[in-house]
């Protein structure tokens, strides 16, 4: 995903905050490059700040009052720090007029100043958004994103494993894809992944023996989903020699995996013959919602095993004293 300029967050923001370009026209291609997020030295956006540095200062009516009440010499030595190396842009709020000294700066050093009628506290919580999604750190991972249940399943296994004839059999079932064969993870949150699909695969589906297939045109608009939060690993796995008999049956420790930093809940699913492997990623998928709401299946099997295996023993003690 390239960097964000003025021009981009303009152009896509414009309409739904009312922006007008006031000042420093020239400035367009400055960027906020990727990674910025997550600089401790340098903020995204806020109100005027004179103490952190931010790429994006806010300046509303209280902000332009406090500016106007300063004197000559402390104005200049205010707009010294507000103009600082990392300063991408100034946005007007609350419909105000810009402060001449800012407009003249702005000209000066090329710096975009948009004006916007919305209140400051708004325009701050769009726009931060906005640049959370395009600035997101980004991982791409081979394999298939589905929305099942109304849960981000990441499908993955090594090539011909069977995942696309997975995919179609759960679309069939009334499940939505995201990205097939490269899926783009962004870090939205600190704890949050969103899964998108690159553009130029948007709405495919690679299924061998059927070539491409376009899943929005086939099964409609809601087979087809923008983007989704990760929340599930399913991971296929060939067993050894086709033994099923090899793979646990009773896993007491949950599988997870990492991305990002992120700990993920991942179910391992053996690929061998006869296996619905639709049913058992719903079942996966229902169980993990179980498992969130604290109800804990295998757990659940085992604690009713133990109790009844006290209840025998302590049954077996009472014969025992009567001989």
């Amino acid at each position: 995903m390239p960097d964000v300029n003025v021009q981009r967050l303009y152009s896509e923001n414009r309409e739904r905050l009312n922006l007008n370009w006031t000042a420093g026209k020239h400035g367009g291609l400055r960027t906020v490059p990727l990674g910025s997020l997550y600089n401790p030295r340098v903020g995204m956006i806020s109100h005027l700040n004179l103490t952190h540095p931010h790429c994006f200062q806010v300046i509303g009516e209280m902000e332009l009052a406090f500016l106007r009440g300063l004197d000559s010499d402390a104005l200049d030595t205010a707009l010294d720090v507000l103009f600082s190396e990392h300063l991408v842009a100034i946005i007007t709020a609350d419909g105000q007029s810009p402060h001449g000294r800012i407009i003249e700066r702005c000209d000066r050093m090329s710096i975009p100043l948009l004006s916007s009628p919305r209140p400051g506290a708004n325009l701050i919580d769009v726009l931060r958004h906005f640049l959370s999604l395009e600035l997101a750190e980004m991982i791409t991972l081979h394999g298939v994103y589905l929305v099942v249940l109304e849960v981000g399943v990441l499908i993955t296994g090594s090539s011909a494993v069977g995942k696309s004839e997975l995919a179609l059999e759960l679309i069939s079932r009334g499940h939505g894809l995201v990205a097939d064969d490269v899926v783009e993870l962004y870090h939205i949150g600190p704890t949050t992944l969103q899964g998108r699909c690159p553009p130029l695969l948007r709405d495919f589906l690679e299924v061998r023996g059927l070539g491409v297939i376009n899943i929005r045109s086939i099964f409609g608009e809601t087979a087809v989903r923008p983007r989704k939060t990760l929340k599930l690993i399913v991971h296929l796995e060939k067993p050894g020699q086709g033994d099923l008999a090899s793979m646990e049956r009773l896993p007491m420790n949950s599988s997870t995996q990492t991305i990002l930093g992120i700990e993920y809940p991942k179910v391992v699913l053996p690929v061998a013959e006869g296996r619905n492997l639709a049913v058992l990623v719903e079942a996966a998928t229902r169980n993990f919602i179980l498992r969130s709401r604290g109800i804990d299946s295998t757990r659940q099997f085992l604690e009713r095993h133990e109790r009844l295996m006290a209840q025998e023993a302590g049954e077996g003690l009472e014969d025992d004293s009567f001989e």
